[in-house]
């Protein structure tokens, strides 16, 4: 199968096609750093002018803070507000960035000594950002600065209020900004204008760690002080899905495989350590799979059905007993949010194919009264997912109600609501995911008019086409390959596992495992080797593949341990037509 060429799949409604690199260059890198060269290729295809970038996870390739426009004025009215006893409020957002990021900066400012800190975390009840209540009790209580964590950036009459009745507002943020900018005191966000900070995808607990190593350099504390802070940084970073890698800049990454290092060392934070225990994971072997898809969601899960207070104080508490408190409150949260997840999906699909011309349309847009607007961005990425299609769901409230969105590679729903802009009493977000409110006698022309955009933009819409990083030989599928693809470690988005293709592979054995038969089990030939490969939510096609004797496969590499020796299996992604 050549570079570029497109495969279907056998079994969904799908493409895949190979991505194209230098074999050449693929060759040179084998040689300059000594790997294999299934690595080699998946590097020369990723970062073919800088494939050492994608290695290196060493902290002394961060960049430096002091790169951040607005980090010296920060740094520098902090350590006044530190030197003068002035009371400082911290305002953050409700999710596992705006918590991970509020918890950062609050554990680093009493570590420095600061004995007036107070905090404040949004609801989804309230919104994002601050509000009339907080601007009052600013001025009541006698605060004197303001420092954000993952919000404030679009808050210009907030800001300008605070600034005029003498309280200075630091904004640490990393959401696009608008024009005109707040009139802060200081504002760090790597995306507004003016600023070179190469990694303009920092999340804001990246933001606020830049921050922190910025200021406690200037207080004369050794870089390794700030080290403690980085299993929220890793925590906060994968919960946001910022890119780990982007255009050759692996500074994600290098965040997040140093959080996990220090997860391994046992040095996380007690709150994460014991809610680590209670999910029985492995500290020495989590991966941002375990972090992303079973810790985040119980974090997220006190914003969505309870109280972020309660994901805040268990990063923060130093008391065991607190902490397993503080843990086993959130897996409570987190079953309530299962069932309520499971039930809303259930009401929108039903809502959905009760909608007779929905499948001519190129954007789903559902409202529904009493559904929760914690969970409608948990509900709208499902069926963006199955169906490939922009989602709009709609909690619709009283007189105003609040709708998240979620979108399909090629479709800028943020880019959609600004159009648009006009119709919403609030929106923000990114080109993948964004929210806005709207009022109730408005719900009907947002729906005819995004609906619309999308006909226009979509217009041309084809089933996706999934990337596949390199084929492997049957003679490259071994243990000592897996093993060498590791160094490429921690994955996530924008960095996601390699996906290989083996492009026509004898089906030996087909058979079903799992509860309810819902896994696929293979036994396949390829070049003279026989191959162990796994399909999760693959055994309704179970009968399909057997009778087909001849498949391609889109795969990860894996390892099996199973049966107590290690040996290397395919993870199956999908079943494609054979090529030669």
């Amino acid at each position: 199968m050549a570079q570029g060429a497109v495969v279907r799949s056998l079994v969904y409604k799908r493409r895949w096609r190979l991505k194209d690199l230098s074999v050449e260059r693929a060759a040179q890198i084998a040689c300059e750093l000594g790997c294999s060269a299934p690595l080699a290729r998946v590097l020369a295809a990723r970062a073919p002018d800088s494939p050492a970038e994608l290695l290196n996870h060493e902290m002394a390739q961060l960049h430096s803070p002091w790169e951040l426009l607005g980090v010296q004025e920060a740094v520098s009215r902090i350590d006044r507000a530190l030197h003068q006893g002035e009371k400082i409020f911290i305002q953050g957002d409700f999710d596992v960035d705006g918590i991970t990021s509020t918890a950062l900066l609050y554990k680093a400012l009493r570590a420095l000594g600061a004995q007036g800190v107070k905090v404040d975390l949004s609801d989804r009840e309230r919104g994002h950002g601050l509000s009339d209540a907080v601007i009052r009790r600013l001025k009541d209580e006698g605060f004197s600065l303001l420092i954000t964590a993952d919000c404030g950036i679009s808050e210009v009459e907030f800001v300008s209020h605070l600034q005029e009745h003498g309280i200075d507002v630091i904004i640490s943020d990393h959401h696009h900004p608008p024009e005109p900018l707040p009139p802060a005191f200081a504002i760090i966000n790597p995306k507004q204008p003016g600023c070179s900070y190469p990694n303009k995808d920092l999340a804001a607990v990246g933001v606020v760690f830049q921050l922190v190593r910025a200021l406690y350099e200037h207080r004369g504390l050794p870089p390794q002080a700030c080290e403690e802070f980085l299993d929220l940084v890793m925590l906060g970073t994968v919960g946001d899905l910022v890119p780990l890698v982007r255009h050759g800049c692996a500074e994600n990454q290098r965040l997040v495989a140093q959080g996990l290092r220090r997860v391994a060392q046992g040095k996380a934070s007690l709150g994460l350590r014991t809610l680590i225990a209670k999910l029985a994971l492995d500290p020495q072997r989590l991966t941002t799979g375990d972090v992303g898809y079973i810790i985040v969601p119980k974090l997220n899960a006190a914003n969505r059905v309870g109280d972020p207070r309660d994901a805040f104080m268990l990063l923060v508490t130093a008391l065991p007993s607190k902490a397993e408190q503080l843990a086993a409150k959130l897996l409570a949260y987190n079953q309530d949010r299962q069932i309520a997840q499971d039930d809303l999906l259930y009401q929108a699909e039903e809502q959905l194919r009760s909608q007779p011309t929905w499948q001519n349309e190129k954007l789903i847009f559902l409202a529904g009264q009493y559904w929760n607007p914690g969970l409608i961005g948990l509900v709208a990425s499902d069926l963006a997912e199955k169906y490939y299609r922009p989602t709009v769901l709609v909690a619709v409230g009283d007189g105003v109600s609040r709708a998240s969105c979620r979108s399909i590679p090629g479709f800028d729903i943020m880019a959609a609501l600004e159009k648009h802009s006009e119709l919403f009493e609030r929106y923000g977000g990114h080109a993948m995911a964004a929210g806005f409110s709207v009022l109730n006698e408005n719900i009907p022309i947002v729906r005819e008019r995004l609906c619309a955009y999308a006909r226009e933009v979509l217009r041309d819409l084809e089933d996706p086409v999934h990337e596949l990083e390199t084929e492997l030989a049957p003679e490259e599928i071994t243990l000592e390959t897996y093993t060498d693809l590791l160094r490429l470690a921690p994955f996530g988005m924008g960095h996601p596992t390699p996906r290989f293709l083996l492009r026509a592979a004898q089906i030996i054995e087909a058979r079903t495992v799992g509860n309810g038969s819902q896994h696929l089990k293979l036994r396949v030939a390829a070049g003279g080797k026989e191959f162990s490969a796994i399909g999760f939510s693959l055994g309704e096609f179970a009968y399909e593949v057997e009778r087909a004797g001849t498949v391609g496969l889109a795969f990860k590499l894996g390892c099996d341990t199973w049966t107590g020796r290690p040996q290397v299996q395919l993870e199956i992604e999908d079943i494609l037509e054979p090529s030669e």
